[in-house]
Order: C-alpha cells, then sequence, then structure tokens
C-alpha cells in the first residue's frame, strides 16, 4: 500500500446540483482524511527520532571495593567440661556472665571421687609397709651373707622383693595423685576470662568426662566471620586492610586487617570463610552482632560502562554507541570483564571516549537516529 501524498490541491472543486452537494461533502471528507494522514506521517516521522540518555566511557581508578556482611565472633570460643565422669550438683554461671581465671562455673558430686581417693591412700599405706619389710629383710641378709649363713641365692631374692615393693610403692603413690587430682577434678574453673555464650548442661545431669558444660568466649581480640566468593577469595590475602562499619552504629568506621583465610571452600556453600581481626571494638559492639567488612582491591585500570548501558546482543551483551555527527547509534558487541563500583569492567568491544546510550536500549535498534539530551532541551526551548 502505497503512502498518499498531502497534495490538498487536488481536490475537485464543487459542482452544480445535487450532485454538487455530494461532490462538496465527498471533498470534505477527503480532505480530512488527507489532513489526518499528513498529521500521522509527520507524527511518525517526528517519533522516529528516539531522544536518549548517555554517558561517556571512561577508565577506572584501577580499584575496586568488596563488601560483604559479617558477624561479630570471639577470636577463640571454647567448650568447657569435666576432666572426669559425675553428676553435675551446680552451676553457678549463666549464658552472657562474665568470668574471670580460675572462677568456679560448676561442681559435680565428689562422694565416690573421695572414696576412690582413700582407697588410694590405704593402697599407699600397704605398699609401704610391704616396701619396709623388704628393705629390712635386705638388710639382715647382708650381715648374714659374709658369715655363709646364707646363700647368695636367698640374698637376691630378698634383693628383688624389695625392688618390688619399690615399684609397687611407686605405682600407689602415682594412682593416689590421680585419685587426688579427679577430687580437684570435681570443681570445673576457668583458666582464661570471658564471657559465657551458650550452657550445655543443667544441674542433675550426669555426664561423661569431656562432655561440654558451658562455652567461653575468651576476652580479648574481637574478630568478624565473612564468607566469601570463590571468585574474589583469590585476590585477597592475609593482613589486608578492611573497614568495619557494625550495623548498630552505621557512622561507626573500624580499622580492621584480614588474620586468616580458609584454605578450602565450604561443602555447601562453596564460600571461604575470612577472619578480620578487630583492635578496639566499641562497646556497642557486642558477640552475634552483624557488620559490614569492606576490602579495597587494586586492579588494573580498564574501561567502565554503566549497568544500565548493557543491551543484549548476538551471543552476548552489547551496548548501542552514538555517532555524534551522524545522530544514529551504533549497536557494538562487547566483552565484559567483571563488575566496578560504578558498573561494569569492559575487556574490549569499546574505547576511552565513545558515548554511549544509558536509558531505554532495549527500545533502540541498529542505524535509529536519536536526539542527544541538549538537542531535546532546545527544542523544548522552541
Amino acid at each position: 500500500m502505497g503512502r498518499q501524498r498531502c497534495n490538498l490541491a487536488t481536490i475537485p472543486a464543487a459542482g452544480r446540483g445535487g450532485w454538487r452537494r455530494a461532490a462538496a461533502l465527498v471533498a470534505v471528507v477527503s480532505f480530512a482524511a488527507l489532513a489526518a494522514g499528513c498529521k500521522d506521517e509527520a507524527y511518525m516521522k517526528e517519533e522516529s527520532v528516539r531522544p536518549v540518555k548517555v554517558a561517556i566511557v571512561e577508565l577506572s581508578d584501577g580499584g575496586r571495593t568488596l563488601t560483604y556482611s559479617g558477624v561479630v565472633r570471639p577470636r577463640i570460643e571454647s567448650a568447657l567440661g569435666f576432666r572426669v565422669p559425675g553428676k553435675i550438683v551446680a552451676r553457678l554461671v549463666n549464658v552472657g556472665d562474665r568470668v574471670e581465671v580460675e572462677q568456679t562455673i560448676a561442681q559435680l558430686d565428689e562422694t565416690d571421687l573421695k572414696l576412690a581417693e582413700s582407697a588410694a591412700r590405704a593402697a599407699v599405706a600397704s605398699a609401704r609397709s610391704r616396701r619396709d619389710v623388704a628393705r629390712d629383710n635386705l638388710d639382715r641378709a647382708k650381715v648374714l651373707l659374709p658369715k655363709a649363713i646364707i646363700s647368695q641365692a636367698a640374698y637376691d631374692t630378698r634383693r628383688n622383693e624389695l625392688d618390688a615393693a619399690e615399684a609397687a610403692l611407686d605405682a600407689a603413690e602415682a594412682q593416689l595423685r590421680q585419685a587426688v587430682n579427679a577430687v580437684g577434678y570435681a570443681t570445673l574453673k576457668t583458666d582464661k576470662a570471658g564471657i559465657v555464650t551458650t550452657v550445655f548442661s543443667e544441674p542433675g545431669q550426669v555426664v561423661n568426662a569431656g562432655q561440654p558444660v558451658v562455652s567461653l568466649a575468651e576476652a580479648g581480640e574481637t574478630e568478624i566471620a565473612v564468607a566469601v566468593p570463590e571468585q574474589d577469595a583469590g585476590l585477597l590475602t592475609i593482613g589486608q586492610q578492611a573497614r568495619v562499619t557494625p550495623w548498630v552504629a552505621p557512622r561507626v568506621s573500624i580499622e580492621g586487617r584480614i588474620r586468616e583465610i580458609a584454605g578450602q571452600a565450604d561443602p555447601a556453600s562453596r564460600t571461604y570463610a575470612l577472619r578480620i581481626a578487630v583492635q578496639g571494638p566499641p562497646q556497642s559492639m557486642r558477640l552475634g552482632m552483624t557488620a559490614s567488612v569492606a576490602l579495597r582491591i587494586d586492579e588494573p585500570a580498564s574501561l567502565v560502562l554503566p549497568l544500565t548501558a548493557l543491551a543484549e546482543g548476538d551471543g552476548g551483551p552489547a551496548a548501542f554507541v552514538v555517532d555524534p555527527t551522524r545522530k544514529v547509534v551504533r549497536k557494538t558487541a562487547i566483552a565484559v570483564q567483571g563488575m566496578d563500583d560504578n558498573g561494569v569492567r569492559i575487556a574490549s568491544g569499546l574505547q576511552a571516549g565513545d558515548m554511549v546510550v544509558t536509558a531505554g536500549v532495549q527500545l533502540l535498534r541498529d542505524g535509529m537516529p536519536i536526539r542527544l539530551p541538549d538537542e531535546h532541551a532546545q527544542a523544548g526551548a522552541r
């Protein structure tokens, strides 16, 4: 169907009579249709030139900042338990309590342990008596042997009996020391100052040796536990500086450093565990709270493109580059290298100084005429 030409001079003039009136009516309708067609053609021509927003492709400063969420953790958190089995008769701390060195945490029933200690003391007394008898027999044998009253074999037997008695006494004394220590182990005390974070056992519960009773976070250096994806773990190093911002105090910024990077990824999340050591944390930052960790990564300078400028090309990403002379856009395939603080880093396809469209790229096509923002403002002023 051909396009109508806006030639209003081709409309016939009205004649006489009825046919003249009909012809006049047809002329009016034709005139209106032709006028509407001209208006639509002008409107379509106007709409084909699309106004756009643009930006200039620039080189980045050669670095970017990685930001992660972490949890405030103590550097050392230990599960404390009794070194002997027994029944808990008292637990003297609760979750959140601060404890000092050698402070009693819990107590076991000492009845059986004290009986074992008494039996060990009796065994020591018996072994000591046997040793004394064996020593007296050997002393008498030393007097009788030169007089040939006893044989050399009898003398050697008495000497061996003394050696065995002394060894038995040593064993009995060692068992006594173990029994005494066991009585002391019935009282669970702290060897470090810290905060009780978890309680595992209650009074009346029978526990085995080594079974956790409480968990203690040792006072001292505080750390931020962070999970880092595998694509970023290789960019980080031990000792690298970090910026920590507690969630409860968003205006507070704390210096930190990477103390530890896990050598193996978590099998479930495929992330690497990081420990950020923090010196002198504020009082408002408590264990278990969340914090934001910012890590600066130094990288070679690269081209940065706003994220909104990315379009879908033939088998990959693309961008619409503006030809400022012809006022048209050119769809250009690009290769994305990674993310940046201000957008995406471009590996190839663009050059520094290129003007690209940053809004409405899904409505553009290759070679479409466009109007730049300054031209749009001038057209509106006219």
